[in-house]
């Protein structure tokens, strides 16, 4: 009896009570509050009040929490630092550079004058607390990542500059600290630059290496995860030792794992689904349990204390989201969107408040303000946040249209060792924003299949299903039974509206070999669709260079546009570099189609005079490069006499790259369709 009364005693103390305890606070909050149009977050964080310390003190904010809250919020910086759009940095790199010192400087200046003309404080408070200010922490940041517009530029501008500001923010923590204990001297900062130097290159230039052996080495996906968490833990622990904050560790982690965790990829599913699903969620309730109400009911100069900190921290964001948004004529609803996201305080805000008190720079009057300065920023960042993201994506005109713009795709199946690389293919050609599923399909011989035959081909459409299941993306199965596998392939195709096939080889075969009982050239008598014929030696997310050969007169292909469309999308997944070969007049067409796309890709044209052998290539590619070759039919206009050897020039000079043949859509009748699948000539 004696032990049951202790289960239940406040707050909880039974590790497995406690758990399903937060675990209910995680389904229930966000469920409740959404109802009443109030973002999750400010629900999950509300939560944290009701049930911390200082509410019904269901829960105490121990070191169990604290471990779950250091993880979701070094799950939040490296997420933030995987999603950013290098291609896009490297674009608005002199913008984010701009915005970064707008983020420290405005709200320096600002916080230091008020500190010392109207709160009354030292210059060495002022300063500390005006570093307060400054920082910011992507509370938001899961709200856009939801709405799946992480990667568009306002947003990647602000994560890069809130990595810098919040860094600078500690910097000035140490320095003031340094300064007020009488610790800085030459030798220290000589020390200090040192470790920042070399723990940058060692994780920027040393871990994307190391990341890409073992990928190549274990394909299995719990491995994979297991290795990129290891290694946002390990780099947020050596940030910490050089005297840095574990979250611009785990940022820069994000950052050079960026091009091997495509945003369709299972493994980033598993990353997104974890944080999303449980660390991220604890780390806002355990914000939310520092929080005392109490506060707005002690002493009025504590009122004073909070309500300028409040004021003068949200009034910095502002300023700075309007400077950005006027110095580089950005859209206002991107303004919002800078505002929403750069206005939380908690992470880095509460370090330095800590440590100031412990150094007695700061009094219990700047703790409590810095705590209603953290709920009310929260609340804003979410509410602004939410409110910025639906007019984007109502703006954007995201989803349905586009996914119905670019097309189906379909994947034939015959061999268990290729199934799940070309299913990750296809999906990191597909667009982002496509509601369309994936379609996988195998053809069995109606007159030789047998029962353990049908089965063999069940496994094999199951695995490409769980592939795809794997990066959240539907995949319909097809299992056909036809006598001749092409003609079967292509009543599908007529079927659903297929736009896209994409085949694939084993390493050890070559292009014109047998394809389930036909051969390649017989599929493409009988179809308009594109096609992409693959075989690829290492998984899609490890290749660092699309090498594109075009031949002339490409550009007048019906499927120019799409193969490049779905090129750029394999290059925003891998941001693997785009590197064209053709004539003057066709690679202007790719300039071209490039500019017009909103999101355009950065792309390298490599000219040629007159169109050289195949083989005169292999020399300037790499282990790790995929090799595209844009071919044609027989009847098509860019078609030359030189593609009847192209793949035997392929299976002999290429056997130690991945390979890409695209057979570009053309216009075919629907009389010489239903010839050719009625066995006429």
């Amino acid at each position: 009896m004696l032990a049951l009364v202790n289960t239940f005693t406040l707050p909880l103390q039974n590790p497995v009570l406690l758990f399903a305890v937060v675990l209910l606070i995680i389904l229930f909050a966000p469920i409740i509050f959404t109802k009443l149009r109030i973002p999750y977050i400010v629900g999950l964080i509300a939560a944290g009040i009701i049930v911390g310390p200082h509410g019904l003190n269901i829960i105490s904010r121990d070191s169990s929490i604290e471990l779950f809250s250091t993880v979701g919020l070094l799950y939040i910086m490296f997420i933030a630092g995987v999603e950013v759009d290098i291609n896009d940095f490297k674009r608005n790199k002199i913008k984010s550079i701009v915005f970064s010192a707008y983020s420290f400087t405005i709200p320096m200046a600002l916080g230091i004058v008020v500190g010392i003309f109207v709160l009354g404080y030292s210059l060495a408070t002022s300063a500390l607390l005006a570093s307060m200010f400054a920082s910011h922490t992507l509370l938001a940041y899961p709200i856009v990542s939801r709405y799946g517009i992480s990667k568009i530029r306002s947003v990647s501008m602000t994560v890069v500059a809130t990595v810098i500001t919040d860094t600078l923010s500690l910097l000035t923590l140490a320095v003031v600290v340094g300064n007020h204990k009488g610790d800085l001297d030459t030798l220290h900062w000589i020390r200090f630059a040192f470790s920042i130097l070399m723990f940058g290159i060692a994780v920027l230039f040393g871990l994307p290496p190391l990341a890409r052996f073992f990928f190549k080495r274990n394909t299995d996906s719990i491995a994979q995860y297991i290795f990129v968490l290891s290694m946002m833990f390990l780099a947020a622990f050596f940030a910490q030792l050089i005297g840095m904050e574990g979250i611009i560790g785990a940022f820069l982690a994000g950052i050079a794992l960026n091009r091997l965790i495509p945003s369709t990829s299972a493994l980033m599913n598993r990353i997104d689904f974890v944080g999303n699903a449980l660390f991220i969620p604890i780390f806002l309730i355990s914000v939310g349990m520092l929080i005392d109400l109490r506060i707005f009911f002690l002493s009025f100069h504590a009122i004073v204390v909070a309500a300028v900190m409040t004021a003068v921290a949200i009034a910095c964001k502002y300023t700075l989201a309007y400077l950005v948004q006027k110095t580089f004529q950005l859209k206002q609803v991107e303004r919002t969107m800078i505002f929403g996201l750069c206005n939380a305080h908690a992470a880095a805000t509460l370090a330095v408040v800590v440590v100031g008190r412990q150094v007695e720079l700061f009094n219990d009057d700047v703790l409590n303000g810095t705590i209603v300065m953290i709920l009310v920023t929260c609340i804003v960042s979410s509410f602004v946040t939410e409110k910025a993201s639906r007019r984007i994506v109502a703006q954007t005109k995201l989803g349905i249209g586009m996914g119905r713009k670019f097309g189906k795709m379909l994947i034939p199946v015959s061999n268990p060792d290729t199934t799940e690389q070309l299913v990750k293919l296809a999906i990191m050609m597909r667009s982002d924003n496509s509601r369309e599923p994936l379609y996988a399909i195998y053809i069995s011989n109606r007159q030789q299949a047998s029962e353990q035959q049908w089965e063999y081909g069940d496994r094999i459409l199951e695995k490409a299903a769980f592939c795809a299941a794997a990066s959240d993306i539907a995949l319909e199965m097809i299992h056909h039974a036809d006598n001749n596998a092409a003609r079967g392939i292509i009543k599908v195709v007529k079927e659903q509206s297929i736009t896209d096939i994409v085949l694939g080889l084993h390493q050890s075969t070559n292009f014109d070999d047998t394809l389930f009982g036909m051969r390649l050239s017989t599929l493409l008598k009988g179809t308009s669709q594109t096609i992409f014929v693959a075989k690829l030696l290492h998984q899609p997310s490890t290749i660092q260079r699309i090498v594109v050969a075009i031949p002339p007169h490409a550009e007048y292909e019906a499927g120019f546009a799409r193969w490049l469309y779905r090129l750029g999308n394999l290059h925003k997944q891998t941001s693997a570099k785009l590197v064209f070969y053709g004539n003057a007049q066709t690679l202007a067409k790719v300039h071209q189609l490039n500019q017009s796309n909103e999101s355009a890709f950065e792309i390298q044209c490599i000219e040629l005079t007159h169109w050289i052998p195949l083989h005169s290539l292999a020399e300037q590619l790499k282990p790790d490069d995929l090799f595209v070759v844009i071919a044609a039919r027989k009847t098509s206009v860019s078609y030359t006499p030189a593609m009847e050897k192209m793949h035997a020039v392929l299976g002999k000079y290429f056997t130690g790259n991945s390979i890409m043949i695209i057979y570009p859509e053309q216009y075919v009748s629907d009389e010489e369709q239903v010839k050719f699948l009625s066995g006429g000539k």
